[in-house]
């Protein structure tokens, strides 16, 4: 009996939270489309709210660090004088990131209800008879779709292909070098997002600097995985039900038709992007929460998929956007923190610390960045935390620099410690999905090649600053 009245009671919490989660959201895009003095309270509100719901069903680590770092935050605004001011604004300062982070599932909708993923599972089929393809395709599907799917890709990617049987470190290599080249370039990503945020950056200052290593990137880890089959003596053939056996009964135009334009809409996607950005010169984070939210429903209504489209914007609303809890707390708090520590001796001394060390040597800059950050996302500390405190005491030109690279090097790191941290989200869903450590996950299978792009990585930065 008490079971009943429970179940109802959750399930109402997590629609209300889910409500008040999306209306802080459309909240922002309005805010930023009047500008209204009202509203920018309103949101205030609604994001404490929010926040609230939030931070005690976050998972220990982003509950803590949350807490810590949010009280941290409104304590140096009071010392400061700032403490009403101060507080509201570092609460809306990463609200951007953190709308982006929330809506850009949405852009799943139609291609679930398009049937693209039929198609994929298709080809992935037919080229699992051979390792080196397979895992050239599963990298470059990912590094494709990733930029528009985010973190989801890969547990629909592996629901998939679980079928095929794949040994799990060659699922885990696959898995997280195709993924971790996304980190790099795309705009639909919180790291590109974040980083360009706060330097200031235009997506098309520095795509093509993020999207050429990148493609470096995905280049390097398919060499180093040949290298690792043979090193094995691993065959590239697998012993799996012949794909061509079930080519007469599947029309392989039709696949064909479908991948095609699903790399036309993920090219169109993205270069809406640009295309806005060039025209209403809107911040880039707004124009992909805006567009996350305007392409799936008119795309439903121009295909006359409005009822599948509810469908799935009702599982969105119930299972998505009520996970979001670690994000949310994480987002808000490093950047009431970081806002707050603005102008303070802590601040001063993290600039003239990273200035010096410039001032020796751009390289030990750099591979003091790239430590920094490695060292405090494996022992747990998110890389929000960590770059939002980096990046807003950066100054491009003090440390001899343009911005486009000192984002790039943030953001290779970024992408590196995303794999090799065994708290990192994108590590804990792989190292689920495939039922092993973190720490084989990331370190123990991925580490030589995260050594080769540290090095490739940090050559290339160094070269072009």
């Amino acid at each position: 009996m008490l079971q009943t009245k429970i179940i109802p009671r959750m399930k109402e919490h997590v629609h209300v939270k889910s409500l008040l989660i999306l209306a802080m959201c459309f909240s922002y895009i309005v805010h930023y489309l009047t500008n209204s003095y009202f509203v920018d309270y309103f949101l205030v509100g609604l994001c404490v709210l929010v926040f609230l719901l939030s931070i005690h069903v976050a998972k220990a680590l982003p509950r803590y660090f949350g807490l810590g770092m949010f009280i941290t935050g409104v304590a140096i605004n009071v010392l400061k004088g700032t403490a009403i001011e101060g507080t509201a604004n570092g609460i809306l300062v990463n609200l951007p990131v953190m709308s982006l982070v929330i809506l850009v599932p949405l852009l799943t909708i139609p291609f679930k209800i398009g049937g693209y993923f039929d198609s994929i599972h298709y080809y992935m089929e037919k080229f699992s008879h051979r390792l080196r393809k397979l895992f050239g395709s599963i990298s470059i599907f990912l590094f494709c779709l990733g930029a528009i799917l985010n973190i989801g890709t890969i547990r629909i990617l592996h629901e998939t292909i679980k079928d095929i049987k794949l040994a799990p470190e060659i699922l885990a290599k696959s898995y997280l070098v195709g993924f971790s080249t996304v980190i790099l370039w795309s705009p639909y990503f919180a790291s590109v997002a974040l980083v360009l945020y706060y330097l200031d950056v235009p997506v098309l200052q520095y795509l093509p600097l993020g999207l050429t290593l990148a493609i470096i990137q995905l280049v390097i880890g398919n060499l180093l995985f040949w290298v690792w089959l043979k090193q094995k003596k691993v065959s590239d053939e697998i012993n799996s039900v012949l794909f061509y056996e079930k080519v007469k009964v599947e029309i392989e135009e039709d696949h064909r038709k479908n991948i095609i334009h699903l790399l036309f809409l993920l090219t169109f996607l993205i270069g809406l992007i640009f295309l806005f950005e060039f025209l209403t010169k809107w911040p880039m984070m707004f124009l992909v929460s805006f567009i996350s939210i305007a392409y799936p429903f008119l795309w439903s209504i121009t295909k006359q998929k409005w009822h599948e489209f509810i469908h799935h914007f009702t599982i969105f609303k119930e299972t998505s956007v009520p996970n979001m809890n670690n994000e949310i707390v994480l987002f808000m708090s490093a950047g009431l923190f970081g806002n707050a520590l603005t102008g303070t001796s802590i601040s001063h001394g993290i600039k003239l610390f990273l200035n010096k060390i410039a001032s020796i040597s751009f390289l030990l800059f750099m591979i003091i960045v790239v430590v920094i950050i490695l060292v405090f996302t494996f022992i747990g500390v998110h890389q929000i935390v960590v770059v939002t405190a980096l990046v807003t005491q950066m100054d491009a030109g003090l440390v001899g620099t343009r911005p486009e690279v000192l984002a790039l090097l943030l953001m290779m790191s970024w992408s590196m410690s995303a794999v090799i941290s065994p708290v990192n989200p994108i590590n804990l869903l792989v190292s689920g999905l495939l039922d092993k450590s973190g720490f084989s996950v990331g370190l123990r299978w991925n580490g030589i090649f995260l050594l080769v792009m540290l090095i490739i990585g940090s050559t290339f930065i160094y070269l072009i600053h």
